[in-house]
């Protein structure tokens, strides 16, 4: 079985996806498969596609999100929840019968949290019960409130320095049935989840409120060492590192790669090599996950589904 899959965005140059992705080809023996990135504006989005016909899937990253829903609705394409409600993709698959188009974001937001959850947020008592604070108002911002839905949040507090720029965030929590406010990157209010969707060269330094027993923080960017992780930490709050979503993401489009092209998982399991580093047994998602977190030296313990 030999699959071709790829990033697409801009910029592509500091993608770990094809890393990523790679060494889950390599824990499945799958070592004919190919997974490459490409350097694309939204504009060129849908020549690229028609042009690599032979490509079974695709990650897509910045700026092609939002320009991926738009042209799955021209298309007639499958639209998975998530994209639909955030109006952003991060995955295209081409199975047999449709394309579909996915947001598996927020999946990997979801599994990076849940683990490290002492108790649902809904039913705790308390300042910050069932509260959350999301930095950021952007497409990583609606992945995260549809998350937080998710994990049982049922106030959402956005953070933003302009607030005009809130307004899609605020739309999406009320279509989902979640209260919103917005406020400024000053300080954050006592909340069971923090998440920073900012880029790290732009993570604040606010005031911390009474942290929250029990509280979790992530921070999505995963470039550089977090500073507002480390001040969260501070705080009493369980720091949660951005390459947790980063491959909690990429399993789920690796799955939907695997889907797409009708892996037959019985003959894989069988035929799977073996490894001191990698579980045995017949968990793929399993197998796939130690591979992408070995690649990244450090896994996290997983959230089960």
């Amino acid at each position: 079985m030999r699959i071709l899959a790829a990033v697409l965005g801009s910029p592509i140059a500091h993608s770990k996806s094809p890393l990523l992705h790679r060494a889950a080809f390599a824990a499945l023996g799958m070592e004919s498969s190919e997974y490459s990135r490409f350097e694309l504006e939204a504009a060129e989005l849908e020549g690229f596609l028609d042009s690599h016909p032979d490509h079974i899937g695709f990650s897509l990253t910045m700026p092609l999100k939002d320009r991926l829903v738009t042209l799955a609705a021209e298309r007639g394409w499958s639209v998975d929840e998530t994209a639909a409600l955030t109006a952003a993709g991060n995955t295209l698959v081409r199975g047999k019968d449709q394309v579909r188009v996915a947001n598996t974001d927020v999946r990997g937001i979801v599994r990076a949290i849940a683990p490290h959850m002492e108790s649902d947020p809904s039913a705790a008592d308390g300042a910050g019960a069932g509260r959350a604070t999301i930095l950021g108002a952007g497409a990583t911002a609606a992945s995260a409130l549809v998350a937080c839905r998710d994990l049982g949040i049922t106030h959402v507090d956005f953070r933003v320095r302009n607030p005009d720029r809130a307004r899609r965030v605020l739309d999406l929590a009320e279509r989902i049935g979640l209260t919103a406010s917005v406020g400024d990157l000053v300080r954050v209010a006592p909340s069971a989840i923090v998440i920073s969707t900012l880029p790290a060269e732009a993570a604040p330094n606010p005031i911390w409120e009474a942290p929250v027993p029990g509280g979790v923080v992530l921070d999505v960017a995963y470039a550089a060492e977090s500073v507002f992780l480390t001040a969260a930490a501070a705080h009493g709050l369980h720091p949660v590192d951005g390459t947790a979503m980063l491959v909690e993401q990429a399993v789920a489009q690796f799955e939907m790669f695997l889907a797409a092209a009708e892996v037959d998982d019985s003959a894989m399991i069988a035929n799977l090599p073996s490894s001191e580093n990698l579980p045995a047994g017949d968990d793929l998602t399993a197998r796939v996950a130690a591979a992408m977190y070995a690649a990244l030296e450090g896994p996290p313990a997983r959230a089960q589904d």
